[in-house]
């Protein structure tokens, strides 16, 4: 019987926790463990972006169009889809041969061309407002045929911007009621039409129609703000201002009318004066007449002459008004204005800078995009790109002039190759945009790229654990040094 034999003590296997980590994560990419277990399957090698360019996705299709394709859920970013987009990438339009009217129609209207036609017509209008206007009374055949030119050309107008709204609703009929300019447009063009339809069939036409008619065609005008952006965002300013302004609006208006009464009560006896050479004593009679005063001197209007007027009268106090007209002027002309002031200036610094924000994040994204594209181009054309190295540098070695020129110390391959650009130079170049992208975006790597990524990675932490090891020798050893 032989003698039991202990068994041999397997080596321990030390595993670096991040290195394995890095490891089942490449199992796990790349399925190998389904390739170990004979379930292999076909592994994509394209991904979306490589056909969003026509000329790759037609090199594609010729070379390897039985290749699966890789989809990948990328976080939406904070940009505005518009329709147009949302119709691009619907597989109904892409799989039609042309495009549907509407998405035609869409383009139509919101192209600068058009929205310069738009505000063409609208300058238009209201230099036809302003010939009409001079020419308005003037009797003669040249004045009559003037006017009826003119009016076919508002009507011609008119028709445009019915036309418009009418597209609008053809495109989408609820999401043009979902913008507040839109309805602001829709009310300032359903104004304007309602005179210029009833006008003709009035059998009398009055001076109250007539004017009428002409307001209405001003009003016209108005359909320019929402179509200019810095009119809108003025616009947008002001509404802001004014919410932030509410309580400072009601304390005002309570101050008005408590400052009203009490200069009723003030100067009732100049009011009431028979005296003649009294200009302003009309200006506290009463209630309405007293608020109109207030909001005069709020403004520092006319305020010394009243006071100066006031002081004619014997039972005036001089004490008195003066202390009302100049706690008025303090409160309201000096306190309350210069607050609407910062206020309306802290409202437009903060929708520009809002606004700068948002274009600064869309080009950064913008170049950040273009960045990636350009490495993925690169990368696509690294084939085509390496025979051509490959004839440069035979074409070097039988050249004697190029022979010369590299013995020179300054010489470098990039610069005699063209369209190659340091990769050094390159990487700080596009490196502001890419630290200042949107940190949730999914990149979509090359597979080999990406296997030989996990590979180097999983090499340095095992390099970097050596190091650890290393520097912990190295301790020791200068404490052993010392002690001795």
């Amino acid at each position: 019987m032989l003698p039991f034999a202990p068994p041999k003590k397997t080596p321990k296997l030390d595993l670096n926790p991040r290195a394995d980590a890095i490891r089942s994560k490449l199992i796990y990419t790349f399925y190998l463990i389904d390739h170990f277990e004979g379930l292999s399957h076909a592994v994509p090698r394209y991904n979306i972006q490589d056909f969003l360019d026509s000329k790759k996705r037609k090199k594609l299709m010729l070379m390897d169009h039985h290749q699966l394709v890789r989809f990948h859920v990328v976080p939406t970013r904070n940009i505005m889809v518009t329709q147009e987009k949302r119709w691009r990438n619907c597989i109904e339009v892409r799989c039609s041969r042309w495009p549907p009217f509407k998405m035609w129609v869409s383009s139509v209207l919101n192209s600068q061309t058009f929205k310069g036609f738009i505000i063409f017509l609208i300058f238009l209008n209201m230099v036809v407002l302003m010939i009409s206007t001079e020419i308005m009374g003037k009797r003669g055949i040249t004045y009559v045929k003037i006017t009826r030119v003119l009016e076919v050309i508002i009507w011609i107008i008119l028709q445009i911007f019915v036309t418009e709204i009418g597209l609008h609703w053809f495109v989408s009929f609820q999401r043009y009621w979902k913008n507040p300019w839109n309805i602001f447009d829709f009310i300032v063009t359903i104004i304007s039409i309602i005179p210029e339809v009833i006008y003709p069939f009035k059998k009398y036409q009055s001076v109250t129609t007539h004017r009428l008619l002409l307001l209405s065609r001003v009003l016209r005008c108005l359909k320019l703000f929402p179509r200019v952006r810095q009119v809108r965002v003025l616009i947008m300013a002001i509404a802001k201002a004014l919410k932030a302004m509410a309580l400072i609006l009601v304390l005002l208006a309570f101050l008005f009318y408590v400052f009203a009464l009490s200069g009723i009560y003030f100067f009732e006896s100049y009011t009431q004066s028979s005296r003649m050479d009294l200009t302003y004593n009309m200006y506290f009679m009463d209630m309405p007449n007293a608020l109109v005063t207030i909001f005069i001197l709020f403004t520092m209007d006319h305020w010394y002459a009243l006071l100066q007027d006031s002081w004619k009268v014997p039972e005036i106090n001089k004490v008195i008004s003066g202390i009302f007209i100049c706690l008025w002027l303090l409160i309201g002309a000096f306190i309350f204005r210069n607050l609407f002031v910062a206020i309306m200036v802290t409202n437009f610094q903060n929708i520009r800078s809002d606004l700068s924000e948002e274009v600064r994040q869309i080009e950064t994204q913008t170049q950040a995009d273009k960045f990636k594209m350009e490495i993925m181009e690169k990368r696509f054309s690294q084939i085509r790109s390496m025979d051509k190295d490959i004839t440069f540098r035979e074409r070097f070695t039988m050249d004697p002039a190029l022979i010369q020129t590299a013995d020179n110390p300054d010489f470098s391959y990039d610069e005699m190759s063209p369209g190659i650009l340091d990769w050094e130079t390159y990487i700080h170049k596009n490196l502001p945009g890419l630290y200042a992208a949107d940190e949730d975006e999914q990149v979509l790597w090359p597979r080999d790229s990406l296997f030989r990524y996990f590979e180097l990675l999983e090499k340095l932490q095992h390099n970097l654990e050596e190091r650890k090891e290393l520097q912990q020798y190295m301790v020791l050893a200068l404490s052993n040094l010392e002690d001795k």
